[in-house]
């Protein structure tokens, strides 16, 4: 019996451990929704701050021509139209997290809608995050055409 005592104490453990797994992966997914709905506040509203907040300082965005510019550009870029709306509207649609430990993964589509003429188009989004210190930075943002 005392041999027993061990792989029981183990097991338990273990129990408790992956029972406690989907709700803690359920808050971080929560707090990936949060932070993806901040950089969309901030696509619209220009708020450079908003921005530097999300993103890592190592930050790598990919477009359809290659890499886009880095954190230090992308916030420089911003701040220089702070205040003024794009001449769009944009949202989301369709959004998936994964979290994997400490990365976690978003994807989504965005739409945008010109102002001036009602043109749409469509992108598709795929955003990574790592925690790190206890908080979840964007660390790489891949979109292309939909």
């Amino acid at each position: 019996m005392r041999s027993l005592f061990p792989l029981l104490l183990v097991l338990a453990c273990a129990a408790v451990a992956l029972a406690q797994t989907p709700a803690h992966e359920n808050m971080d997914s929560g707090l990936i929704q949060q932070l993806e709905a901040s950089w969309l506040n901030a696509e619209r509203t220009t708020d450079a701050a908003l921005l530097d907040q999300v993103m890592a300082d190592d930050f790598v965005g990919i477009g359809v021509n290659g890499e886009t510019p880095g954190k230090a550009q992308l916030l420089k870029n911003w701040r220089s139209q702070a205040g003024q709306g794009p001449p769009y509207t944009v949202e989301t649609s369709g959004m998936r997290v994964f979290v994997l430990g400490e990365v976690a993964v978003a994807t989504y589509t965005k739409t945008y809608i010109a102002k001036e003429n009602r043109n749409v188009a469509h992108e598709d989004v795929t955003d990574v995050f790592t925690r790190q210190h206890g908080s979840w930075k964007m660390r790489l943002s891949r979109f292309s055409p939909h």
